[in-house]
């Protein structure tokens, strides 16, 4: 009788575990909390957002630019990712409430360190608890939080 509850048991198991499916992003090492701790201007400037709480966060294909100090309105963009480039299009500004509404403004995206609304970065380093992008115009350092 044990052993037939047990093969019972162990059965009911292993139907509930092949229900389930394990949805992966693909997005590796990029994927979670960063961050922003420096801007450097590829003219020289330096700008440590020391004091400044900016982060991204990545999960499957959205980004989420927030200010934790609350000056900046939090935003969501697209993102892909290929190779050692990083993608980023369709900013909307991040309000539940009253619907995302789709930015036109630049100003709205430059304190997160983006000078475009569709943004090209080069993934100069994706590795540990350090991430480094770098445009046209910028190189961004992130640490994983």
């Amino acid at each position: 009788m044990k052993k037939r509850y047990f093969f019972l048991c162990l059965l009911a198991a292993v139907l509930m575990l092949g229900a389930c499916q394990l949805e992966t992003s693909g997005n590796g090492k990029l994927d979670g909390y960063w961050r922003l701790e420096r801007i450097d201007t590829l003219g020289g400037g330096v700008n440590r957002m020391e004091g400044q709480r900016m982060f991204w966060a990545f999960q499957s294909r959205l980004l989420q630019t927030s200010d934790l100090n609350g000056r900046v309105q939090a935003c969501l963009l697209r993102f892909r990712k290929e190779k050692d480039s990083l993608l980023l299009s369709d900013p909307y500004l991040y309000n539940r409430e009253s619907g995302d509404e789709p930015i036109t403004q630049l100003a709205r995206l430059a304190p997160f360190g983006l000078n475009s609304l569709d943004e090209r970065f080069k993934v100069e380093r994706l590795g540990g608890e350090k991430m480094v992008l770098a445009n046209k115009k910028y190189r961004l350092y992130f640490t994983r939080f």
